[in-house]
Formats: structure tokens, C-alpha cells, sequence
């Protein structure tokens, strides 16, 4: 698009600047101190207000639309008000990178006094709020300078290290009449740094010649679209390839050279640690020192991130695509032939056939339970859905239990948060089904999860949008249990673990959903889920949401939760 001047008010003018932008969607809630922003949806034709009631499921299902997209979402939330509403989700998007757009109107103690309705302390700043959730920020108080703060701001959240930036907007900058401004995309910046031959030739050197090395990826390898190149790295040096906590997504969980998480791994005398787009687990560990005689190579776009893994012997600060690219290029196919090479890729094969194997079998030997094992459930989903399907999880513990997810375009994807705030689910899976329309989206979350966001229901039925929601009902906070057992002390010699049980009421999430608009059916017996999760298919391709509550053993320690009454308030 060419520059262009336009005359409007302010809200017509960031209207303008969205369309330049490609933008598709509006994710919001609506605040009456942006009415100059919803006023010129009336004028100015292009974008889509998608309404989810509250900022929280606002904020996830602008990230899932991103992750999905690989586009740039944009939000409009009330106020300093919403934006705390959906710090939450805010923090994921940070933590992950996420490049958004995200809005509000701007009040401040120079609005209103200090017991004005939804006005602010003396002293208040907004910005605040944001400032460790966001990569830039913005307040915009001249309406003529809407267009280019905008415009700066695509273009921030895009560059790498991508990321939400936040913009506050004057309500009299948003109502202001007749002014004119110019109108053009803001695009990110081109990270070209480039490699330098040395650093390719150590790197190549060492993977190369390594004789029990190890491929530690993470998040950051979707973010940058570089799963072929991830792929083509490990098969080439046949690397093991582990990784970071709970991280799904950045190489397929059924190829021969996946080994499970880099924090679960056995001790091993691995030589040399390569790591690509890893972002440490540390919450577990403050300071990493595993491998502590290895070669350990960085690769990645954040600074911050190649800084904060293991201590770097020879890192690769790039564009994680084109770092991986410049590093592949080096690779001589005659190397394929070399002994020690051919061998390891030969056990990993060999390993990989038992592993899947032996997961398969623990399937099938579940297959009777009553109620459904995880490992049943997670094994007859990834026979049964389509091998297209885009998966939104917010499943914890359950992700480990034999979900399949691809790379290639015919396989699963994943769409998933790192930062650990709940309530990501429901919304990201809107916003994943909205940008891409034409894969089939399935929602997979735990019980404890939904309660966050279980209004994204409506949103679902209100835009008809197709999407199957699978609940792995054990009426328990599983990851929390499992981590108290960790823990140890009183809860797990007694195994009792206070504050997990879910049940008493039982939650109804067949009912919870169609009181939204939304159908659904329990699904209680192993012999039923086949039927259930197929007749979903159904449903889902005729363009209709649905959600199957499946009632699943609890597994692990603390299992039996009857003792949970003793907690119960004596209210007689």
C-alpha cells in the first residue's frame, strides 16, 4: 500500500492505520471511554470487532490468532482498568514473544479526581501497569499522531525479539474531528545481521564431530517458522533432541530423534549441547549448570534468552530461521556416510521404534480403565482427529500423554503458552480458529483450566466458530498434586494434598456450555470415546462447536481425594 492522506477523527484515523496494516480482527471489550474507536467502525470499513467478556479471554485469543497467524493481532481493552483485567495473558504474550497490538483509552489524575468513576490515584501512571509485560509503550494524547504511533508499533511488535506493545489513547485524541494525517504499513525491521564463517565453521565443526551430543530446542523455533530448518539440523548430524519444560511444539514428539524434556532427561557425558530458540526452565533451575564438560553452542534471536541458558562456548545471535539455514548450508551430504554418524542415526531409530512401541502398549493395556486412563484418551485422540487439526492446549500434565504433534502441513499443530498464566485456552482457541479458518481447531484443556475462561463459550457460539473442546475431567488441579508430591513434607507421606479436589459440586461442562449456545455430551465409559470423539468430527464439520466432558482417573500421587471433607467449613 502507497501513502495516503486521509481526514478524520482520531478513531477513523487508527482505523485507517489497521486496515493499512492488514488488520483482519479487533479483539475487545468494549469500554464506553473508546467510543471514538467503536464510532468509526460505522465509517471506515475492514476490520471485524470479535467481543469476548472479559480482557483476559480478549488478550488469549488475540495470542492464539497470532501464534496461528503469524500475523500481528490487535486489542482494544477498557481503560487501566482492563488492561490490569488481562495482565495475565498479557505476561504469556510477553513471555512468549507474541508480536501484538494492544490499546486502550488513556485516563489519568488530570482527567478526573481521585474518587472519579474508574479514574486513577494521584501519581497513577498507566504505563506502569505494562511495563514489565510489554516490549515498548506509548501514550497518545494529539490525535494527529495516532497513525504514526500505530504504525510505530506494528512495527516494534514484529521486530525481533517480537512482542506485545501497548498504546494509551486520550479519549479527546480518539473524538477529535477533521484532522488529516498519512496513512501507510508499518513493517518490522530486518534483522540481517550476518553470521560470520568462523562462528558456521565451529558450529558445524562441532556437531560434526561430536560423539554423544545433544539438540536442545524451544519455543522460539515456531516463532520464527523455522521448523523445516530444525528438522533438516537434527536428521542431518543425527542429533538426540530434547525439550524446554513443557514445551510441545518445537519438534515433533513422534520423530525418532525426540527424547522428551531437556529437564527430565537421565544424566548423560553428552560433548556437545547445541541450543536453538531455548528458553531454560527457571523456575526449576536458577542457574543451570547441567552439562558442565560439554561444548554448548547458542542459537537464537533474543539476546536475553542465548544469555540466559547454559554458559555459551560460541553463540549465533540471529534470525533463528536464517541462523539455522547459514548453519544447514554447511553440511557436505558425503558427511551422511561417516561411521560414527550413521550409527547414532541407527540407534535413535531403533530407540524410537521401542519408545512408540512401548507407548502404544501402555494405551491399549489402559483401554478398559473405568474411568478413562489419560493415556487412552491422549492415544484414541491422535488416531482419531484429523491429522490437520490445530491443537490449543492448556493441558499441563496431560500433554504428556501420546498427543502427536507435526510440522509439516498436513500435520498437527500446536498452539500453546509458555508463561504459565491460566485462563489462555478457551480464548486462544477462538482466536486460532479465526486465523485459520480452514483446519479444524481442537481445544484441549483440564478441568481447572475451563474455570478461567469458560465465558469464551459464548464467544465460540456467537461467531459460529467450529471448534471441538476436549475437557480432561479428573476434578483436580493435576499439575498442582504432582508438584505437591514433589515438594514432599507432610502432603506426601500422609498423601493427602489440601486445595486440589475440584468435585463437590461436580462441574458440568456439557451444561456450563449450552447455556452458552454451545452442545455437548459426556463421555464416561472407555467403549464410548471412539463414538463420542467421531460424532464431535461431525458436529465440528458442519460448522458448529461442540465440547466433550471426559471423565478421566485421576493418576499419580493423592489420587483418592474422599479425605478432601475434613476441609470442609462446619456451617452448622
Amino acid at each position: 500500500m502507497k501513502k495516503e492522506k486521509v481526514v478524520g477523527t482520531g478513531g477513523e484515523l487508527l482505523m485507517h492505520q489497521l486496515v493499512a496494516q492488514g488488520v483482519e480482527y479487533a479483539f475487545t471489550n468494549t469500554g464506553s471511554a473508546e467510543a471514538g474507536f467503536f464510532d468509526a467502525f460505522l465509517t471506515v470499513p475492514g476490520v471485524q470487532p470479535i467481543l469476548l467478556l472479559n480482557e483476559s479471554l480478549v488478550l488469549s485469543a488475540a495470542d492464539g490468532y497470532a501464534r496461528a497467524s503469524r500475523n500481528p493481532a490487535f486489542v482494544n481493552v477498557h481503560l487501566a482498568a482492563g488492561t490490569r483485567q488481562g495482565s495475565g495473558q498479557l505476561f504469556n504474550s510477553h513471555f512468549d514473544g507474541v508480536p501484538m497490538v494492544v490499546t486502550a483509552a488513556l485516563r489519568d489524575n488530570g482527567s478526573f479526581g481521585d474518587h472519579g468513576t474508574l479514574a486513577v490515584s494521584s501519581g497513577f501512571s498507566q504505563m506502569s501497569m505494562v511495563q514489565d509485560v510489554t516490549k515498548k509503550r506509548w501514550e497518545v494524547r494529539d490525535a494527529k499522531g495516532i497513525p504514526m504511533a500505530t504504525r510505530r508499533a506494528f512495527s516494534e511488535a514484529l521486530t525481533m525479539p517480537s512482542g506485545p506493545v501497548y498504546l494509551a489513547f486520550s479519549g479527546e485524541a480518539l473524538d477529535e474531528k477533521g484532522i488529516e494525517a498519512t496513512i501507510e504499513p508499518g513493517r518490522p525491521l530486518n534483522m540481517g545481521v550476518a553470521p560470520d564463517e568462523d562462528t558456521l565453521d565451529q558450529i558445524h565443526d562441532a556437531l560434526l564431530n561430536a560423539e554423544n551430543p545433544l539438540l536442545v530446542v524451544g519455543p522460539d523455533i515456531q516463532q520464527a517458522s523455522a521448523q523445516q530448518e530444525i528438522l533438516e539440523l537434527a536428521e542431518n548430524y543425527g542429533l538426540p533432541v530434547a525439550v524446554g519444560f513443557f514445551d510441545y511444539g518445537s519438534f515433533p514428539r513422534s520423530h525418532p530423534n525426540f527424547q522428551g524434556m531437556v529437564d527430565a532427561l537421565p544424566p548423560d557425558d553428552y560433548d556437545v549441547v547445541c541450543c536453538v530458540g531455548y528458553r531454560p526452565n527457571t523456575r526449576a533451575n536458577a542457574t543451570d549448570e547441567r552439562f558442565p564438560s560439554a561444548f554448548k553452542i547458542g542459537i537464537g534471536h533474543d539476546s536475553a534468552m542465548l544469555n540466559g541458558s547454559f554458559a555459551l562456548d560460541v553463540s549465533l545471535w540471529s534470525d533463528v530461521k536464517s541462523g539455522l539455514s547459514a548453519v544447514n548450508n554447511k553440511w557436505n551430504p558425503g558427511d551422511s556416510n561417516l561411521h560414527h554418524l550413521s550409527s547414532r542415526k541407527a540407534k535413535l531409530a531403533s530407540n524410537a521404534r521401542e519408545r512408540i512401541d512401548a507407548q502404544n502398549a501402555r494405551a491399549a493395556n489402559e483401554s478398559h480403565a473405568n474411568p478413562i486412563h489419560p493415556d487412552f484418551l491422549g492415544y484414541r485422540m491422535g488416531e482419531v482427529l484429523a491429522k490437520n487439526t490445530t491443537v490449543v492446549s492448556e493441558n499441563f500434565m496431560a500433554a504428556d500423554h501420546l498427543m502427536p504433534f507435526g510440522f509439516a502441513q498436513d500435520e498437527w499443530r500446536l498452539v500453546r503458552a509458555y508463561g504459565g498464566s491460566l485462563g489462555y485456552g478457551v480464548g486462544a482457541a477462538v482466536g486460532a480458529q479465526l486465523a485459520s479458518p480452514d483446519r479444524p481447531v481442537v481445544l484441549s484443556i483440564g478441568d481447572g483450566s475451563v474455570m478461567y475462561s469458560s465465558s469464551g463459550f459464548w464467544t465460540m457460539a456467537r461467531y459460529g466458530l467450529p471448534i471441538l473442546t476436549v475437557v480432561w475431567n479428573n476434578m483436580n488441579y493435576q499439575t498442582v498434586r504432582t508438584n505437591f508430591a514433589r515438594w514432599g513434607g507432610n502432603m506426601a507421606e500422609m498423601n493427602k494434598y489440601p486445595e486440589t479436589f475440584l468435585g463437590d459440586p461436580e462441574i458440568d461442562f456439557v451444561l456450563l456450555a449450552k447455556a452458552q449456545g454451545i452442545e455437548g455430551q459426556h463421555v464416561n465409559e472407555p467403549g464410548d470415546l471412539d463414538k463420542a470423539l467421531k460424532r464431535a468430527k461431525e458436529v465440528q464439520a458442519s460448522g458448529e462447536p461442540y465440547v466433550l466432558d471426559v471423565h478421566i482417573t485421576n493418576v499419580g500421587a493423592g489420587a483418592d481425594q474422599s479425605w478432601y471433607k475434613a476441609f470442609k467449613l462446619n456451617t452448622i
